[in-house]
């Protein structure tokens, strides 16, 4: 019986792990297919879902079967982290997107990790990861950014709509960073009122 629970229990975390080992198949198959003009788009479509299914599944489990962790919740934005970041850099160094773009990515992940522990310390909590709606939408919109080049061949101008898509994420996560800061601000005048 324990070892079923302990199976379930580590299901989610499963899954995390298995994105991590999809990102570099994903990465070279987007890697063959500028370099050598291969037609691997089966194999690309396949592992792009694999990897976006598994990171909406993950979650949803880790809840059903209440075995959310704080490892769990590490373990998803390393995998995530690693996806995003190697998209990013591949279609960087094909020049689909811009350079920057990565910085952003960059200082937004210093700045979650920054602002999650200042909020932790404020709330006095054990959870280590703290999410705010605006950051949460923009982050999943760049893990669907490979997406727009996977389904290029139904996405007419595919690096416009990818570039379209980069700044809009830029915004947002420039209102995501202003957004946490002010819960800081805000959360720290609340308390300071309510012991007064």
């Amino acid at each position: 019986m324990n070892n079923t629970r302990f199976f379930y229990k580590n299901v989610p975390n499963g899954l995390s792990l298995l994105r991590i080992v999809l990102v570099l198949p994903f990465i070279l198959i987007i890697h063959d297919i500028f370099v050598y003009a291969c037609t691997k788009n089966v194999f690309l479509i396949i592992t792009f879902f694999t990897i976006l299914l598994s990171d909406v599944a993950d979650g949803c489990l880790a809840r059903k079967l209440n075995c959310t962790s704080d490892t769990g919740a590490k373990l998803d934005i390393i995998s995530d982290t690693l996806y995003t970041m190697l998209s990013l850099a591949v279609f960087t160094y094909f020049k689909i997107i811009p350079v920057w773009f990565i910085v952003i990515m960059l200082l937004k992940l210093i700045e979650f990790m920054i602002t999650s522990k200042l909020i932790k310390n404020k709330q006095r909590t054990e959870r280590i990861i703290f999410f705010d709606k605006i950051g949460k939408i923009s982050v999943s919109m760049v893990m669907l950014l490979p997406g727009i080049f996977v389904f290029r061949c139904i996405i007419t101008h595919y690096k416009t709509v990818m570039n379209i898509v980069v700044y809009i994420v830029t915004v947002m996560l420039i209102l995501s960073f202003f957004n946490r800061i002010l819960y800081i601000v805000t959360y720290k005048e609340t308390v300071k009122r309510k012991l007064t």
